[in-house]
């Protein structure tokens, strides 16, 4: 028992520190980002002009607006053919969080989140980084196979009786199959349940 206790205490802390750190990461880009972003369209400003610099941003966000609508209706028709063939579309899910990011990224006045955001919308880079997360996702998922999962539930028959179902569901090795024993507890006093 001891040991459930501090890997629960393990399992809280680690949460505790990624939601501290995420903190820290996004409060850094959010003020970082604006700044580096001004700092460079004034560099860049001062190099071609204010005007022209003003409608390069103007350009990329309306460019991008439509690769993103078309990059979006694309993904989306793949993902229809894929669950129309039975598969699940997690690529072209992901791929979809991409595109709404980079054009996301493109709205935003600026060169650095302009070039992130069409970098989202290039095809071969938004797979390749679908796919690393999917595949990081699933590596973590395989760490939490070894457990054993009850699962209790208690059905009222129409004369009174209870019956009891226990589910225990065993995975101890990511490559062994996972174990399920039922079973069912008939409880024949008729008493009343609590």
């Amino acid at each position: 028992m001891l040991t459930i206790i501090f890997k629960e205490d393990a399992r809280y802390l680690n949460s505790v520190l990624k939601e501290t750190l995420m903190f820290k990461i996004f409060f850094l880009l959010f003020l970082l980002v604006p700044l580096v972003e001004l700092y460079v369209l004034i560099e860049v400003g001062a190099i071609i002009g204010a005007l022209p610099t003003i409608l390069l941003t103007i350009i990329t966000a309306i460019v991008g607006a439509a690769l993103m609508r078309h990059q979006g209706v694309s993904t989306m028709q793949k993902a229809q053919l894929n669950m129309a063939q039975g598969q699940v579309p997690a690529v072209e899910m992901m791929e979809g969080v991409f595109i709404f990011l980079g054009g996301l990224m493109l709205l935003i006045p600026g060169l650095i989140t302009d070039a992130m955001g069409f970098m989202l919308l290039i095809p071969p880079i938004r797979q390749l980084l679908a796919k690393k997360l999917i595949a990081q996702r699933q590596a973590q998922y395989a760490q939490y196979k070894g457990h054993v999962y009850e699962t209790e539930w208690t059905e009222h028959s129409s004369d009174g009786r209870s019956i009891q179902h226990v589910r225990i569901i065993e995975s101890s090795t990511p490559d062994k199959e996972s174990d399920v024993i039922e079973g069912e507890v008939l409880d024949d006093d008729n008493k009343p349940n609590r």
